[in-house]
């Protein structure tokens, strides 16, 4: 009998363990990981839950703060001065602030008041105000990227526009016959064109997705990817300055007429006032990046992050097609501008993963057998990966 008892308890341990683990409900503690730690008798695959998103979180505040020092530290040094629109794009995360604690509140009276859809209200609130986390560090996360594409675009370092450009040949493309291509077709380059402004209506939609439908692991690391590709990008404009194709080949302005006005010159205005080093003022902020391209970096990290999503997965893909193929004839860049930026999220993602899976040390409970935490690890990661 004994016997019989001790292989009926394995065998409900083995059913625990590879049992998968719960989707997190999205509570702004499960946003930065707080719940780590809290709960007692947890399962390996919850544990190891926590430890990855709490890693992310650290990895998001550490990323975020890193930036702020960096510009604050660069920007006395630099000829940019701010103007008062980008201190107050900065203040506009206030409102969203005050929404997460008012949403905070009522999650905190939804437990004290008894009703019939109690639970599902709470729930419901919770997920919403892990959106609203999201929208206001990815807001912060935002600004800061803007502030230091400015400084790192504020240089008199030899353009490397003709290296590109090379590169292109070398792959056999040629910018000006695509984007006349394009252009030849008006509807296709008006479609094109809302696949591309579409950058900054993504930024909002996908995390209200993530959150809304209980996935704050996933929105946890999109916020990651988000905030490290755009750092990356930052980095290689400094080393690698360059005023984009339309600049580099000088093709008649009729190229680009189904585009709409600002397509691929937008930003060469203030990149050449800002190459000149005398005092700059940013008032209407422009995206100065040509290489690598950050809108195919994006549009390879929101395919990513919706990946498995029912309904959802299938136009995100489709419309960041559109997106990338807008990327040459918009953002006046070069192929292997996009090809770099495909570099930039494949990175991103790999790091971001990285940090995300490193060896658990201990759990909530104590220290974890090496097995057992190969068995959570594995459990949870199949479940992020392929499940959610």
């Amino acid at each position: 009998m004994a016997g019989g008892s001790q292989v009926r308890q394995a065998a409900s341990e083995e059913r625990r363990l590879s049992r998968p683990p719960h989707r997190a409900h999205g509570t702004a503690g499960e946003l930065w990981g707080l719940g780590a730690g809290r709960q007692q008798h947890r399962s390996p695959n919850a544990v190891a839950l926590d430890f990855q998103n709490g890693r992310l979180a650290v990895f998001i505040s550490t990323s975020l703060a890193g930036l702020v020092i960096v510009n604050l530290i660069w920007l006395p040094f630099s000829s940019i001065h701010p103007a008062k629109v980008l201190w107050l794009s900065t203040m506009a995360a206030s409102p969203l602030v005050v929404l997460w604690g008012a949403l905070g509140g009522i999650r905190y009276q939804l437990r004290k008041t008894p009703f019939r859809f109690r639970d599902r209200s709470r729930v419901f609130a919770a997920r919403l105000q892990t959106a609203v986390a999201a929208w206001t560090v990815t807001a912060a996360l935002s600004v800061a990227l803007l502030l230091f594409s400015y400084l790192a675009s504020a240089t008199d370092r030899p353009l490397m526009d003709r290296y590109l450009a090379a590169g292109d040949a070398a792959l056999g493309f040629d910018w000006t016959a695509y984007v006349s291509l394009l252009n030849d077709h008006q509807s296709i380059a008006e479609a094109l064109s809302m696949a591309y402004r579409s950058l900054q209506v993504q930024l909002l939609l996908l995390p209200a997705i993530l959150a809304l439908t209980g996935r704050s692991g996933r929105l946890l690391e999109f916020i990651a990817l988000y905030g490290l590709a755009g750092c990356l990008t930052c980095l290689v404009v400094i080393a690698v300055p360059a005023a984009g194709a339309f600049n580099f080949y000088h093709p008649p302005t009729e190229i680009l007429s189904s585009f709409g006005p600002g397509a691929s010159t937008r930003h060469l205005e203030q990149l050449h006032a800002l190459r000149t080093l005398q005092p700059f003022l940013i008032e209407h902020p422009e995206g100065l990046v040509t290489f690598p391209s950050f809108h195919s970096a994006l549009a390879v990290l929101f395919a990513y992050s919706v990946r498995g999503i029912r309904y959802v997965a299938l136009p995100i893909y489709g419309l960041n097609v559109m997106l990338i193929l807008a990327a040459v004839p918009q953002g006046s860049h070069y192929l292997i501008d996009v090809l770099a930026g495909f570099a930039i999220a494949a990175i991103s993602i790999q790091i971001v993963w990285w940090i995300a899976h490193a060896p658990m040390p201990i759990a909530a409970s104590g220290e974890l057998a090496p097995s057992t935490q190969k068995e959570a690890r594995d459990a949870v990661s199949d479940h992020v990966l392929h499940k959610q």
